[in-house]
């Protein structure tokens, strides 16, 4: 998998770019403010309709434009070149299209073009709420277990259906909806587990290879409910509770990766350059299994590699790099220290949203 030619119009700070890559890994280098993690979103947005860093859509339209675009050129495992775009306007109507056909929903182009992004924001995995863990999961779940979206799509419907019905305590209707609801959330819980156990067993390796002083960390898969009771059983043990507050106050949306040192809390315990290092894990762990399952590499951005790295874990990052086959894409403020250390690699870079190729 390996962008070939990327196209953008009105897309934050730019009003309209064009870049081409022969090489793997790519690195864009500039001050902060100059525009190079605009580009590493706009790939991003290319492949899951959302921005790696806003919430809001909307932020990403550049003030000049009424909408934005995004276009590229990529070849797939097969030496194919494909051709996908990505429009969207300020009413936030998203139009995209895979060679020239239209696609009704962005986890198409998510499949045939997997990106994944590593921000600063992702050296804080342990430190951020469940949440973001459960989201973490669930992407990778959605890549690799195809029934993941329409067993997730019945779940959610189960649990707005269920928490409306508490909300207004219609008793008579609990009992089909909670079948509904269990049913698929134990599917879904299971393909969830399963994943885990792969990450987990991963992230361990990498553990024990390189920082085999951090050995006695442990991660769990905590399904959102007590392991002791089925499903089922926590539904009717949460019943009253359920009905007193007017939602489901346990089950799959509370899943969560938790993580502990010697039975301690980890994100309590372990320093600042550690957590980071067990969230580097993570995510060469996530990419690892990701292109083994997919039998190909998805696209890799990551935004401020080094940022707040000493050489030491900067270049157990860039190993892992130069070994692996995903195609990169690096945005930093100092070029040298990566360039010294990275073989084959594009140089780009930007300033006053202007990009020009140095290497």
């Amino acid at each position: 998998m390996q962008l070939k030619k990327i196209k953008i119009n009105g897309f934050r700070c730019y009003e309209s770019l064009e870049l081409c890559f022969d090489q793997r890994i790519n690195v864009f280098s500039g001050a902060n403010g100059a525009g190079k993690t605009s580009v590493l979103e706009a790939i991003y947005f290319l492949s899951t309709g959302k921005s790696f860093r806003s919430k809001r859509n909307k932020n990403l339209i550049n003030h000049l434009f009424d909408e934005l675009t995004v276009f590229s050129e990529y070849e797939d495992i097969d030496n194919n070149v494909n051709k996908v775009g990505v429009n969207l306007n300020k009413a936030l109507k998203k139009t995209s299209k895979l060679n020239a056909k239209k696609i009704k929903t962005q986890s198409v182009i998510a499949h045939a073009l997997p990106v994944v992004s590593i921000d600063p924001d992702s050296y804080l995995f342990l430190d951020k709420p469940p949440q973001y863990r459960r989201s973490f999961l669930d992407w990778l779940v959605f890549h690799v277990k195809p029934k993941y979206l329409s067993v997730w799509s019945r779940v959610s419907r189960c649990q707005k259906q269920l928490n409306h019905l508490y909300r207004e305590k219609r008793y008579k209707e609990l009992k089909e909806w909670e079948l509904l609801y269990v049913k698929y959330g134990e599917q879904l819980s299971e393909m969830r587990r399963e994943v885990f156990v792969q990450l987990e067993e991963l992230i361990h390796k990498k553990i024990n290879e390189i920082i085999p002083e951090l050995s006695s960390l442990e991660l769990f898969f905590y399904q959102g409910w007590a392991k002791e009771n089925t499903l089922t059983e926590q539904l009717e043990k949460d019943r009253t509770k359920n009905l007193m507050y007017g939602n489901l106050s346990n089950g799959v949306h509370k899943m969560d990766i938790k993580n502990t040192i010697n039975q301690n809390i980890a994100h309590e315990n372990l320093s600042r350059g550690q957590k980071k290092l067990v969230s580097i894990f993570y995510y060469l762990s996530y990419i690892e299994l990701l292109s083994s399952q997919l039998k190909t590499n998805p696209i890799l951005c990551l935004d401020d590699m080094d940022a707040e790295l000493d050489n030491h874990k900067t270049q157990i990052l860039c190993d892992f790099l130069q070994t692996c086959d995903n195609q990169v894409f690096i945005s930093t403020v100092e070029p040298g220290k990566l360039m010294n250390v990275l073989n084959n690699t594009c140089l780009f870079h930007v300033e006053h949203n202007q990009i020009n190729r140095v290497k």
